[in-house]
């Protein structure tokens, strides 16, 4: 990721490619204190990145990306900054400490290349094993599972009638290819008709689950998102969804101005702004436990450095 610093005025400028410049104080309370250069385990490689903390180690600003650490440290020198190396050994330990925001956070989009074609995934053995869901889910389970059916017997009909038109090209093949010929056109219509039917039910489900208190929506930048479906409390990020098992929510605002979220007893720090009166909402709707706080300085510095993940 291309980026470049710069002082001015006694601001440490940031540029970026295709984003305003973001301009970072270098004098006050809430200054920006020391470059630090970081890297943590991602799949299969290890990630880097480049933050700009504050003089309480509170991150102001995270960029992505591997840079040279002779230049960094050589600019850190010149502009009177400090500088520091860090090797976070797990990507929760990485997310936790990034996500621990200081007052003059900036907020950067990131603007990334489109991603590859998508990997061909091979169902296993129990998709073909009829679902077992809740009664409320339990027909669009059903409609779903023979759905997959009549499309792999409207292929196999298919099949057939290729082959027997291969096999004996000039015979008599009418009494056979009547029969499929109609089974195949019926199972095209049904699937047809299976599909737009799934496909209906599953929007007019997304619109319903938005109205009814379901969704809960971190506002600014990275996007990330509660959703509860079916009972089950999941996380949504750019990259992943995952499941989370949690009962309890902290809607936090420090005396410095920061504001975020944590879901469990310190399970998972959500930084950000979350809008009061939709997480009461949220809460009453899916049975949470709710509980609002303004911390002090050193509260916020405890309670931040002891979530287990985050999503920055």
């Amino acid at each position: 990721m291309t980026l470049a610093l710069a002082v001015e005025n006694d601001d440490l400028v940031v540029d970026v490619p295709e984003h305003p410049s973001v301009r970072l104080p270098l004098t006050g309370r809430d200054r920006a204190s020391t470059l630090l250069l970081f890297g943590y385990p991602g799949r299969g490689r290890t990630r880097y990145g480049l933050a700009v903390l504050d003089e309480s180690g509170l991150v102001m600003l995270q960029a992505p990306g591997s840079r040279s650490r002779r230049e960094i440290e050589a600019f850190a020198g010149d502009s009177g900054l400090g500088f520091e190396i860090r090797k976070f050994t797990t990507g929760e330990e990485a997310r936790t400490a990034l996500a621990r925001r200081s007052p003059a956070w900036r907020a950067v989009t990131w603007r990334r290349p489109p991603p590859p074609l998508p990997r061909l995934r091979v169902p296993g053995v129990r998709s073909l094993m009829p679902p077992k869901g809740s009664p409320r889910i339990w027909w669009r389970e059903q409609l779903l599972f023979w759905l997959m059916w009549l499309v792999l017997a409207y292929g196999a009909a298919f099949v057939t009638l290729v082959v027997l038109t291969m096999a004996n090209p000039g015979g008599d093949l009418r009494r056979s290819m009547g029969p499929l010929g109609v089974a195949a056109l019926v199972l095209a219509v049904l699937t047809v008709v299976g599909a737009v039917v799934v496909v209906g039910a599953g929007r007019r489900r997304v619109r319903r689950r938005g109205a009814r208190g379901r969704v809960l929506t971190r506002h600014g930048e990275p996007p990330c998102r509660l959703v509860v479906v079916h009972g089950r409390l999941l996380l949504e990020t750019a990259r992943r969804t995952r499941e989370i098992d949690a009962s309890r929510l902290l809607l936090y605002s420090a005396e410095s101005g920061v504001t975020g979220l944590v879901v469990g007893d310190g399970l998972l720090h959500l930084p950000g702004r979350w809008d009061p009166q939709e997480a009461e909402r949220f809460a009453v709707r899916n049975g949470f436990e709710l509980e609002t706080r303004t911390l002090s300085r050193q509260e916020y510095l405890d309670l931040t450095a002891g979530a287990r993940d985050a999503v920055p």
